[in-house]
């Protein structure tokens, strides 16, 4: 049996296959440098720039628009009140922007706020790095400060999968010296502090929540990616480039989780959810990456120093493996049975039965056909593929797709993955 691996063509016929990343870059008009960056309530980017006193918004489709925002922006979020709201690290306050850009209050909070993150109870939540506290802010701006914590200097924040909020400490008191060690915190809405040691010196920074459920963070000196569950169990990943300093960490829509290497090479990193790290180079040399967020659009955004703002485009999760061969044709109103596997980039059997293939509709893409006629057998259509276990192997997907009404020519049956945006198809030829 045949077993043709094939990519999907895109637009403007570039060819995408499993894995394909493409990253591209926009300017900032003012050339400023941008730290933290979000998906705002308006469907739009909006990110930090602490240097030029403010705040940036930028379009899907590349347009961006700079506000004056208060004293050294740097840790921003959309609330629940469909504002943005962000630290001032200069200003030692918490400001709330809307959509158009305006902003509406700036609250004052003790020294130093740095990151900010909304929370499962309505309110916001931000650090404090130099007092080693954690803060909780409503949406009329009354400000609770809870801890000092004991492995301190909290840096990254976000709302976990098990209500509670988590955040990142560096490691260091200024009360205690030395401090007592880098840790993952834990705070409930109400305010109680549990905290997990990690690697001693790894200084973790920011935090985010990966697809698989756990908390993912960066360690900037350890050069390492951590995952924490939310039972409290610590795992570190090394990163193949040394030096690299990661920071910005974000739960990506591939099932993946991406963050960023401002040091050593300037690259965007993608980790799956057993550890296996890949790295890829901005095309700006020196372009200083920080923050990274998943875009409304299914791309990831992120900030660089160097003035602009990227995206990463990110291909189909999967490839498509045949299992038939495409250039013979079936008569029409015939049933051919289209076989398939979903592959990875190197065409390894991903296939499984708790994967659902939906077809969605036929697509008739020439008038032309090459090769023989081939009568395919008996029809058994259905809206989705069945997952034959015997097929290739290791197993793949059937389905029986009757011909009638089909004219000659080339045709694809379109089909969507679960847990994937991405339209894939499968061609066949008609006589």
């Amino acid at each position: 049996m045949s077993r043709i691996h094939i990519c999907i063509i895109g637009l403007l016929a570039a060819l995408i296959c499993a894995g394909q990343v493409t990253i591209t870059e926009y300017p900032i008009p003012s050339g400023s440098g941008a730290l933290w960056i979000t998906t705002g309530p308006d469907g739009n980017l909006w990110f930090t720039e602490p240097n030029a006193n403010a705040i940036g918004r930028i379009t899907p489709a590349g347009v961006v628009t700079e506000f004056p925002a208060g004293s050294g922006p740097t840790g921003i979020t959309a609330g629940p009140d469909g504002n943005l709201w962000f630290t001032e690290e200069s200003g030692s306050a918490i400001g709330k922007m809307t959509t158009a850009g305006v902003v509406l209050a700036e609250y004052p909070t003790s020294y130093f706020p740095c990151c900010i993150t909304a929370g499962p109870d309505g309110n916001l939540w931000f650090t404090e790095i130099f007092t080693s506290r954690v803060g909780r802010i409503t949406p009329s701006g009354v400000i609770t400060e809870f801890g000092p914590t004991i492995s301190s200097y909290p840096a990254g924040i976000t709302a976990g999968p098990d209500g509670n909020l988590w955040f990142t400490e560096e490691g260091f008191r200024p009360d205690l010296g030395s401090g007592a060690g880098a840790s993952i915190g834990k705070i409930t809405a109400a305010g109680v502090i549990t905290e997990f040691p990690v690697t001693v010196g790894a200084v973790p920074y920011l935090i985010a929540v990966g697809p698989d459920g756990n908390l993912w963070f960066t360690e900037a000196s350890g050069n390492n990616i951590g995952r924490i569950t939310p039972a409290g169990v610590v795992t570190e990943f090394p990163i193949p480039t040394s030096g690299s300093y990661p920071i910005g960490i974000s739960g990506g829509p591939d099932g993946n989780v991406w963050f960023v290497e401002p040091a050593a090479g300037n690259k965007i990193g993608r980790i799956t959810p057993t550890g296996v790290i890949t790295e890829f180079l901005t095309p700006t040399s020196g372009s200083v990456p920080y923050g990274i967020t998943a875009g409304p659009d299914g791309n990831l955004w992120f900030t660089e120093n160097a003035g602009k703002i990227g995206k990463v485009t990110i291909g189909p999760r999967y490839s498509v493996c045949l299992l038939y061969d495409p250039t013979k044709a079936v008569k029409s109103g015939a049933t051919i049975p289209i076989k398939l596997e979903l592959c990875d980039g190197s065409g390894n059997n991903l296939s499984s039965s708790s994967i659902t293939l939906q077809s969605i509709n036929i697509t008739r893409i020439s008038t032309s056909i090459s090769g023989a006629v081939e009568d395919a057998g008996n029809s058994n259509p259905d809206n989705n593929f069945r997952f034959d276990s015997t097929l290739g192997g290791t197993g793949g997907y059937i389905f029986n797709l009757k011909t009638t009404g089909l004219t000659t020519g080339t045709y694809s049956i379109d089909f969507t993955v679960t847990g994937d945006s991405s339209v894939y198809a499968a061609t066949f030829q008609v006589k």
